[in-house]
């Protein structure tokens, strides 16, 4: 089962289920409301996850300094309008639009974007729509089975890495991964090594786990937990040359990933985003401005003067 089918079932479930409490609760004559009320309840039940997990992060990992509850309630509802978009249509509707098209150019940056768990490409559009990227070649994949074990995503990322490299026509690839699609991406490092990776760059990964892993659906899910037997596991295979092509990107208010310092991998490069939450790191242009500006910087350094090419793996 694909995640569009799982969340189509799922939202006609939610609505269905709304549309028939309200229909028995509600008095004579105003039934019609069971409707609008159904259709309210995806976002509803979202903001109250939401609602729930922002409480326990504030609990587990307090922030310092703490914001304003203005500020949070803020980053709440932004998280809620985008979740509920993509849970409840972006992803259902939206994930079979044609990537950018490829030019064979080695010297041009070669992209492969990675989501994360129940999640499918959908979730890059406005990325991809934003134009920060044009001057890249960008392929997206779908990470499937939705609740399997995160190494097998490993031979995924090694067919589209492979594809991505005969069409570009670029000897490296930069692989970019959201939540535990950067675990996905250490995974196939593990079991396939870096050397058609040029740079990683992870957004809200819980790369030493989060205590909200064991909530989720699917071996996935719970090898996302602190201490999990994978977490270890890619924690060992880690040398200094090869944390040393990670750029790390994190979020002080995100709502899943707690502890919030477990994006953060040692010896990597690193960069905290003030008020935003998890999900809405994909949308956010501070987000999209620094795989620009990291992109660029490795094209103007494989046009240095002289042909040579110079791949950074060390800021």
């Amino acid at each position: 089962m694909t995640v569009a089918t799982f969340l189509r079932i799922a939202l006609v479930v939610q609505v269905g289920a709304g549309c028939a409490l309200a229909w028995w609760l509600l008095p004579d004559g105003i039934g019609w409301l069971a409707l609008p009320i159904g259709l309210a309840i995806p976002l509803v039940a979202t903001g109250l996850v939401l609602a729930f997990e922002f409480v326990v992060g504030a609990a587990t990992d307090p922030r310092t300094p703490p914001l304003p509850f203005a500020k949070v309630l803020a980053i709440w509802w932004t998280e809620t309008e985008i979740s509920t978009r993509m849970f409840s249509f972006s992803q259902l509707f939206s994930a079979g639009f044609a990537d950018p098209v490829l030019v064979n150019d080695p010297a041009r940056p070669a992209v492969l974007l990675v989501h994360g768990y129940l999640c499918n490409r959908a979730v890059w559009r406005a990325l991809l729509g934003s134009g920060r990227l044009a001057a890249c070649n960008v392929a997206t994949i779908n990470l499937e089975p939705i609740f399997g074990p995160i190494e097998r995503y490993g031979e995924i990322l090694r067919d589209a890495v492979e594809k991505l490299r005969a069409a570009s026509g670029a000897p490296q690839v930069v692989l970019v991964g959201h939540s535990m699609g950067g675990l996905a991406i250490r995974a196939y490092l593990r079991q396939f090594g870096d050397a058609a990776v040029a740079k990683v760059i992870t957004l809200a990964t819980p790369h030493h786990g989060t205590v909200f892993g064991a909530l989720g659906a699917g071996a996935n899910s719970k090898q996302m937990v602190v201490g999990s037997a994978l977490i270890r596991d890619l924690a060992q295979s880690l040398s200094p040359a090869l944390v040393a092509k990670f750029l790390c990107v994190g979020t002080r208010d995100d709502n899943l990933i707690v502890p919030r310092s477990s994006p953060l991998l040692s010896g990597a490069r690193q960069i905290l985003l003030e008020q935003v939450g998890h999900l809405a790191m994909t949308e956010d242009p501070r987000a999209w401005q620094v795989l620009h500006d990291e992109l660029h910087r490795m094209d103007m350094a494989a046009h240095r003067p002289g042909g040579q090419r110079v791949i950074d793996s060390a800021m």
